[in-house]
């Protein structure tokens, strides 16, 4: 009896047997089932419930090690802790050494403490020591590294198998043979096999083999076997004569079928894939740069904080001293009396804070430097600079440093490959703008028989018994030869793209144009800079000589008349004498610096550190080629290996 819908929600509903199905959904619906065992929410009533835990934040469920560089059992260290530490003397050599075997992750000084730090805010865009190897393996299109650009040219081998049987009922006796109302058995077997390869000239070759086998059970009249086997071999060969054609095309754009319009562009090939290699080397080079430097800057920061806090507390110490004899005097009533004594006290804790502040100068100049390090916060040891700073006249030349800034800067050196990809870009584009016409081709051998192989027990005999002896006989064959046109009329696109690459091109001159001026003034100021900064040390020199002097002086007019030249006379000439001190050390700090600024912004910071970053191993056709190209670069002024001629255009 046939239950229709209605009458079989009824039966299921009166027989109570409806709740298991319907919680049975309910857990297979994704709205209806809560993760981490939480409750089914049926019913309004439980609403409430349900908002509060799906509102909840819910956390990653990992199990990952804390950094072996976070100590917890160790805290920073603070004015108030007083207890005595172990001192690690490291020289800059040894800082930039540790620096760079600990730095996975690329810090610079500016980015601490700032809202926008990287490594918190955008960690997906830290620099890192994998970033070249990213680039290099990349599969992103406009991001391609050289492998995957090769990949489009891998040959491609795809192979199917495929059953089937069919059973239908014939309605009338003209099409297959059959009885009227007898059933029509079909039984089918497929294969086939194929190698699809790219070429490098924009081409595509396509060599295949299939076979399908049908067996019916209408007899041999009116088909000659009641099975056979058909198939065939076949090679098919497309190559593009216009756009899209040519092995510099392909070797720039990559393979025009693969072009997705309006996504990929022209830039997916093997050049524009290496050329984003070096660029990402380039930004590499570049952060390396910037973390040397910063850390030459810190080191000696802690050098002067170090100097800082030892003639502060000479200072302090000095200022104790003539503070506790004014003390001595003002209870024995004799010296200058109470007044005398109250403006040494506040000399002395005056200086005595300043050595405080000086002491936690070390501590926060010691953590900058070790942050770039990439060292914990405290390990028990304190680092204490043993280079001293360089005194000597330090004088560059001009037309070497603007040289070898705008020969070596990392950033002109990415401009110049940007400037480099976008020129072949735009040639691939001009490329585009022509119509496209394709050579294709095909040939064929085609095979037919009653077994797939002659095994004996088909009814053929003689020729049609074995497909594959009928198909290598090649008796049967076939081919096709001709030209495909296309062209889209107006071709505003491939226009588009051509003169949005023009612009990009401009820009990218244009750009480069300016960064070489800007990279001049800095060179120019840097060296600006090093001349004030000597001139000053040299002065806040002989500076210091005159308060040393006046330091002799006025001890010896105290310990001759100390009651016509008062103790304080002394001090202030001391606290002269301090601040010459922490002139000249920081006018000395300056020029050090000044000097790492030069070879920063000269892109000699690394070979000024003995710090090289190389590749792997080159062929040797690649390593002449790449010293033929730095002689070329080597100077910025006219050589004789410099050509000024425009490239030849190649035709593609």
């Amino acid at each position: 009896m046939f239950r229709g819908p209605a009458a079989d929600f009824a039966g299921r509903h009166t027989g109570g047997s409806w709740l298991p199905v319907m919680l049975a959904v309910c857990l297979l619906l994704p709205g209806c089932r809560a993760e981490d065992g939480l409750l089914l929410y049926l019913g309004r009533g439980r609403a409430a419930e349900y908002i509060q835990h799906a509102s909840q934040i819910t956390y990653p469920d990992l199990e990952l090690p804390i950094s072996e560089d976070v100590h917890f059992h160790v805290e920073p260290r603070t004015i108030r802790r007083l207890e005595q530490e172990e001192i690690w003397d490291l020289s800059l050599s040894e800082c930039l050494f540790i620096t760079l075997n600990n730095s996975e992750v690329i810090r610079n000084s500016a980015s601490f403490l700032s809202p926008q730090n990287p490594i918190l805010a955008n960690p997906g865009f830290v620099p890192t020591i994998y970033d070249p190897a990213i680039q290099a393996s990349g599969v992103l299109f406009g991001q391609r590294g050289v492998e995957a650009a090769l990949s489009d040219f891998d040959t491609q081998f795809t192979t199917q198998l495929m059953f089937g049987n069919n059973e239908t009922v014939q309605n009338n006796t003209l099409s297959v043979g059959l009885p009227a109302g007898e059933t029509l058995k079909d039984e089918t077997m497929s294969f086939s096999t194929s190698l699809q390869k790219r070429m490098a000239t924009g081409g595509q070759l396509f060599l295949g083999h299939n076979w399908n086998y049908t067996a019916r059970n209408i007899g041999s009249p009116p088909q000659l076997f009641p099975s056979v086997y058909e198939g065939n071999l076949l090679m098919q060969f497309r190559q593009p004569l216009l756009a899209g054609g040519g092995v510099e095309y392909t070797r720039v754009a990559g393979p025009i079928s693969t072009n997705i319009q309006g996504v990929t562009g022209v830039q997916q090939g093997v050049i524009i894939s290496r050329i984003n290699n070096d660029m990402a080397l380039a930004e590499f080079e570049r952060d390396v740069h910037l973390l040397i430097h910063d850390v030459e800057v810190a080191y000696w920061q802690l050098h002067l904080a170090y100097r800082t806090y030892a003639i502060q507390v000479r200072a302090r110490e000095q200022a104790l001293e003539a503070w506790q004899l004014a003390d001595y005097q003002t209870q024995a009533g004799t010296g200058f009396g109470a007044a005398q004594e109250a403006e040494l006290r506040d000399t002395y804790l005056s200086l005595k804070n300043q050595a405080d502040l000086a002491r936690d100068a070390i501590y926060t100049a010691e953590a900058q430097l070790r942050l770039l390090m990439s060292l914990p916060v405290n390990d028990g040891r304190v680092i204490r600079p043993v280079d001293d700073p360089m005194t000597a006249d330090f004088a560059p030349n001009w037309t070497q440093s603007l040289s070898d800034a705008l020969a070596l800067r990392p950033e002109l050196r990415r401009q110049k490959w940007n400037i480099r990809s976008l020129d072949l870009q735009l040639r691939a584009a001009q490329n585009l703008n022509r119509p496209r016409l394709d050579f294709v081709s095909g040939y064929q051998i085609n095979g037919y028989g009653d077994d797939l192989f002659d095994i004996g027990n088909g009814t053929a005999t003689g020729r049609f018994d074995s497909y594959y002896e009928d198909l290598f006989s090649a008796d049967q064959t076939g081919w096709n030869l001709g030209v495909e046109f296309s062209v889209p009329i107006g071709r505003r696109f491939a226009k588009a793209q051509v003169q949005s690459l023009e612009f990009a091109l401009t820009k990218a001159q244009a750009v480069l144009e300016e960064q070489e001026v800007e990279i001049s003034h800095e060179v120019a100021f840097v060296f600006r800079e090093i001349d004030r900064a000597y001139v000053s040390m040299r002065n806040e020199y002989s500076r210091l000589a005159a308060a040393r002097d006046r330091v002799q002086v006025a001890e010896a007019q105290f310990g001759n008349d100390p009651t016509r030249y008062p103790i304080g006379e002394v001090i202030r000439a001391q606290q002269a004498l301090a601040q010459a001190e922490l002139s000249f050390l920081t006018n000395l700090i300056e020029y050090n610096t000044a000097i790492a600024d030069l070879y920063f912004r000269t892109g000699r910071t690394l070979v000024a550190n003995n710090i090289q970053l190389m590749e792997g191993p080159w062929v040797s056709d690649a390593l002449d080629d790449a010293h033929r190209q730095y002689k070329k670069r080597r100077y910025a002024h006219p050589t004789e290996e410099m050509h000024f001629e425009p490239a030849p255009v190649s035709a593609f």
